[in-house]
């Protein structure tokens, strides 16, 4: 059986020229901070890549700072913030656990900027909050997620960076799902991607840091990325990074196809529920949920389809239980046993929803019969 995999906002595929950027790299033996020619060869493989990363984030590419993911880019932030005097910090309840758990391990007083029913960050609770803010906590520190991991919401970005700017405070913008599905102009101190979003290889991100934000390494050793990122660097991941960011194409067709496939399942399925569809979403995630069906059950069931689902954050999908954005949004009563995350790439057609639909029909009906 031919696997169907509908969970790219928890990892893609690698793109072709991001592996043959990697395998090309690991032919070259210097260390990137080695000044003979071995080591420029390796460094001039970095700096072409960090070109191509910063143009698919709309930066200036000597501002980015290589990192070990997604999850060290917030990290670094969120430490970087808290070293410069930042003693509370504000997070979106949409946020990816990297941000505001970072705040959690090193004793930060935070609090969470609550989401509408939509999954959308309540600006105008903000704008009090920061007309408030009290000057013994220092500077004001506010995070959100340019898109949210689980039900695709775009979030007002724009709307808080010119809050945050107002009142003299630091913007940290996770934008590892908004990299490569929607267009990125974020003015923020803080920006956060992902290579394996985006079809690079795993265990590679970058961090935007603009000039004038402070920057702390969460490592400590040699004098690598400007002093911002101590340790050697992975040369062969970046380039394929770098390949993957300067691969880049225009996702927007994918919402038709999102589409299609959320209105087969309300053609089947009457008391389904999808989650922020109100709202503007990423064109290729669906998060919803039926009243009646458990969220694992439901992904088990679709793995032994050959089709593979998430029931939310990758990062916390293997643990059973509520999900932290629907409780935010207030709408666990629309999923008492849990959602379904479907998210689509460049390589899905309309002949995999059609798979999807049918295998969700039979499995439905197998449910109903035992019922």
């Amino acid at each position: 059986m031919t696997r169907l995999y509908l969970d790219h906002n928890a990892t893609t595929f690698m793109r072709p020229e991001a592996r043959a950027a990697v395998i090309e790299a690991m032919a070259v033996e210097g260390n990137p901070s080695a000044q003979h020619a071995d080591g420029r060869a390796a460094n001039g493989i970095i700096s072409t890549a960090r070109e191509a990363v910063g143009l698919a984030m709309g930066v200036c590419a000597q501002d980015i700072v290589f990192t070990g993911g997604g999850t060290e880019a917030d990290n670094t932030a969120v430490f970087s913030a808290w070293t410069a005097g930042c003693r509370k910090m504000l997070f979106s309840a949409a946020d990816h656990p990297a941000t505001y758990r970072a705040a959690e391990q090193w004793g930060c007083p935070h609090e969470f900027i609550p989401v509408d029913r939509s999954g959308v960050t309540d600006t105008a609770w903000l704008k009090t909050r920061l007309a408030n803010w009290d000057e013994a906590d220092g500077r004001p520190f506010v995070s959100i997620a340019a898109a949210s991991s689980e039900t695709g919401v775009i979030q007002p970005v724009e709307a808080v960076a010119d809050m945050v700017a107002h009142s003299g405070g630091l913007l940290l913008v996770d934008a590892v799902q908004a990299l490569g599905k929607i267009p990125m102009t974020y003015i923020a101190d803080y920006i956060s991607v992902s290579a394996h979003k985006i079809g690079g290889p795993k265990g590679v991100g970058a961090l935007y840091m603009s000039p004038d934000a402070p920057a702390q390494s969460l490592l400590c050793g040699g004098g690598q990325e400007r002093r911002k990122r101590a340790g050697t660097m992975n040369v062969a991941g970046i380039a394929g990074f770098g390949a993957a960011a300067a691969a880049l194409g225009d996702m927007s067709d994918m919402g038709a196809l999102r589409d299609a496939l959320e209105a087969g399942l309300k053609a089947m399925e009457p008391q389904l529920t999808v989650f922020g569809e109100d709202a503007q979403r990423l064109p290729n995630t669906s998060f919803f949920a039926v009243p009646d069906a458990g969220s694992m059950t439901l992904m088990m069931q679709l793995d032994l389809e050959g089709i593979s689902v998430s029931t939310g954050t990758a990062c916390s999908s293997g643990k059973v239980g509520e999900s932290r954005t629907l409780k935010a949004m207030g709408v666990l009563d629309k999923a008492p046993k849990g959602a379904i995350r479907i998210s689509l790439s460049h390589h899905n057609t309309s002949t995999d929803v059609d798979r999807f639909l049918t295998s969700w029909a039979k499995i439905r009906r197998k449910e109903r019969k035992a019922a």
